[in-house]
């Protein structure tokens, strides 16, 4: 006997059985090397491998066999998919839930699909493995720029993501390359295997295993699946199929508990008549500052999470602000990116945590609205003149509608610019944007208190600028020296952000009429992950609760040119940033600001990781206490941007 060929005919009849076993090892080396998965999923995984000898080997039943292929397909192609997105797939036997239960049936189910259109398996997994492939890449590059997968409110926001498109680095890297190269190999090892065992006739068990599919649909007519998401919790790592469908069924608004008209009415009308009396305004321009707000993209401290040596100060004006300001930590609700939930969350006053499903409430909720009611018209209601400034296009955020909405005077995008601002890398730098606020206010009527609402563009992601139009001048010390180049640009960049802020409150510190300056930022960067492993010692996901909740702090600052108190109030919500900031200038506020005001002792931080209470306490968003505690809020936040009662 020629061993040579018996070895070799061997290899051929089992290249898809040798080939699975093969990814275990490789699963094994990375759980050894690199921990992206746990010893369970390689034991999981070990076991489809099992059962494939098993069916391939041992079951004579051509279709079965045909049916388990597609099985396979699909529980490798949910691996790659977790694996895109999160760097790692986590799934146990032993303790596998009802989330990871759904998301690998819709697994399943994809591929099941592509077979009943096309009647052919190896089709079939070719296509799974293509919509896999564009999932699976979407949310790497995704990952990679703001720290979450792709969702269905995305949809709504293709116009901003856009705009920003071209400002990012998209070379794959091997990750991704490896991903692709495996997806590719498994379909030609099964397209072997399905030439094999082609049938010229569908058979029972297809028919069998599409009725049984069709009823496991029913879930997704009543909102079950994501019922079962929501009570889980999980995300990403072993379920996005499940948290995409989950998201998808969300859609369908779900109002809190308890919610009507009237009874939000009465708990506005409760509140405000047990509440003490309310300040009324004073006309004199001392109490009637200018009032110019800040919302700095991308603007953090990122110290907050852990110790950072640095070649240089980064943030050496803000640390030298002492007099006259009050300063804290801004939590807010989003990492990496949706700007415009903090941008809402500061001006309408409302928590985006309060509402029952994730949304973007600039796209969800105002494509109809002519009028609703915030920061801007109770300030427009005192005499104020009322400006909305972005230096950069209207398109992002469904911002003119919402700012038309909410009734600013004068709403100014790059595109109603005469002149061109100064520019870092792609974008205007701050110190462009606040050359036009100087301007602006320069050219101001007199005696006329004006709001001047801000959102800047110079510390937009992606952090891998490589142009003639800024150079890193912050470096990393010690073990962290040259190998966070993502990291030492964006501390760059809040260097320059922190230059700027000095000019402008230089110019405000002479101006002849009272001002208040309100600067926060929206969100933290997403930078890289061994970043963040360095910074606190540790992995993101294994972080506590507490080492959470510091990723979704950004500073705060209510500066004033005028003699006032100053204070570090430590952390509070944007949510509450309005009506602190109207109590701290002795203007009127609304109902609504008044009873969000009251809530402010009790709770000071509502946002997406949940609540904290006066004493420190955590309860997580989802929890039976964070439902409870929250409930007469989240009425109100229905009420008010959902409903539009006021």
């Amino acid at each position: 006997m020629d061993r040579k060929k018996f070895v070799r005919d061997i290899c051929k009849d089992n290249m898809l059985l040798i080939y699975g076993f093969i990814q275990v090892i490789f699963l094994a080396v990375l759980r050894k090397y690199y921990l992206l998965t746990v010893y369970q999923t390689v034991a999981a995984y070990l076991f489809v491998c099992l059962c494939g000898v098993i069916v391939l080997k041992f079951v004579r039943n051509k279709a079965v066999q045909n049916i388990y292929l597609l099985m396979w397909s699909s529980f490798h192609g949910i691996i790659i998919l977790g694996f895109l997105t999160q760097g790692t797939f986590y799934l146990t036997l032993t303790q596998i839930n009802k989330v990871q239960i759904v998301n690998l049936f819709l697994g399943f189910l994809l591929y099941w699909i592509f077979y009943l259109i096309s009647g052919k398996g190896q089709t079939a997994v070719a296509v799974g493995n293509l919509v896999i492939a564009v999932m699976g890449i979407t949310n790497h590059y995704l990952m990679r720029f703001r720290g979450a997968p792709f969702q269905i409110s995305d949809l709504k926001a293709a116009k901003t993501a856009g705009n920003v498109f071209l400002n990012y680095d998209y070379m794959p890297d091997l990750y991704m390359l490896f991903t692709v190269i495996d997806l590719f190999v498994w379909y030609k090892l099964i397209k072997q295997e399905y030439q094999k065992r082609e049938l010229k006739k569908r058979q029972i068990p297809d028919a069998i295993v599409t009725v049984a599919a069709v009823f496991a649909c029913i879930p997704l007519v009543n909102g079950t699946y994501q019922k079962i998401y929501s009570e889980t919790g999980q995300f990403s790592k072993d379920s996005y199929l499940a948290e995409l469908l989950a998201d998808a069924e969300g859609k369908t608004e779900s109002y809190p508990e308890g919610y009507s008209a009237e009874n939000a009415k009465k708990i506005l009308q409760d509140f405000n008549s047990q509440a003490p009396e309310k300040q009324e305004t004073v006309s004199t321009a001392k109490q009637m500052p200018n009032i110019v707000v800040i919302m700095n993209e991308a603007f953090s401290d990122l110290r907050v999470l852990g110790e950072i040596e640095t070649d240089q100060p980064f943030l050496e004006y803000w640390d030298s602000l002492e007099e006259n300001c009050i300063k804290g930590w801004a939590n807010v609700s989003v990492f990496g990116g949706t700007t415009a939930n903090s941008e809402y969350e500061f001006l309408s006053s409302d928590a985006t945590a309060l509402y029952q499903n994730p949304v973007i409430p600039y796209n969800n909720y105002f494509e109809q609205t002519d009028v609703y009611q915030s920061m801007v018209s109770v300030l427009k209601d005192q005499g104020y003149e009322t400006t909305a400034f972005h230096p950069y296009l209207s398109s992002g955020w469904n911002r003119t509608q919402v700012y038309r909405a909410m009734q600013f005077d004068h709403i100014i995008f790059s595109e109603d610019l005469e002149q061109p601002l100064d520019t870092i890398r792609l974008y205007t730098s701050d110190e462009g944007d606040y050359t036009y606020i100087r301007q602006y206010f320069d050219q101001k009527e007199k005696n006329t208190p004006q709001f001047f609402f801000n959102v800047t563009m110079q510390n937009h992601s992606g952090y891998t600028y490589d142009g003639d139009n800024f150079k890193t001048t912050v470096h990393l010390r010690g073990d962290a020296a040259g190998k966070f180049p993502q990291a030492e640009q964006y501390l760059s960049l809040i260097r320059e952000s922190d230059k700027a802020l000095k000019g402008l409150l230089e110019y405000f510190e002479n101006y002849e009429e009272p001002v208040v300056v309100v600067i926060f930022g929206d969100h933290q960067p997403k930078l890289e992950e061994e970043f963040y492993s360095y910074v606190t010692g540790i992995t993101r996901d294994q972080w506590d609760l507490t080492q959470q909740r510091k990723q979704y702090k950004t500073p705060l600052l209510i500066w004033h040119n005028y003699a006032a108190g100053s204070e570090n109030i430590g952390d509070i919500s944007l949510n509450y940033l309005a009506p602190l900031l109207l109590q701290d200038t002795g203007l009127n506020m609304s109902d609504y600001q008044h009873y969000v005001l009251g809530q402010y002792e009790e709770f000071p931080v509502i946002n997406s990781v949940g609540i904290v209470d006066a004493n420190g306490n955590v309860h997580v968003r989802g929890s039976e206490e964070f439902t409870e505690r929250t409930r007469e809020m989240q009425i109100l936040v229905y009420a008010h941007t959902v409903e539009k009662i006021w």
